[in-house]
């Protein structure tokens, strides 16, 4: 997951915009019905980014996955999330 995702970054702005961030941590909620959330989680010193841009930038391009199938417990399936890291490479 963490390489479909560095995928659908590698050809967006986000290195040359902010060439400083070179890791983003991504919360991503897998929810029961197979439906999946991702939510960037920006440093303490997040003041420096535009935070609002970086989000739509990653809620534009995190779109389109495989399907995923949820975690079961007991043969339910159940919600789940976890922090993802992930890195942005700068193409030189």
């Amino acid at each position: 997951m963490a390489q479909l995702i560095q995928q659908k970054l590698d050809i967006d702005t986000l290195s040359i915009l902010y060439p400083q961030l070179d890791t983003i941590e991504v919360k991503v909620t897998v929810f029961p019905n197979s439906t999946m959330k991702f939510e960037p989680q920006f440093p303490k010193d997040s003041v420096a980014y535009d935070t609002i841009k970086i989000d739509s930038i990653l809620h534009a391009r995190l779109v389109d996955f495989p399907k995923i199938n949820p975690a079961l417990k007991r043969g339910l399936p159940v919600k789940t999330q976890f922090i993802l890291p992930v890195i942005l490479k700068a193409k030189d």
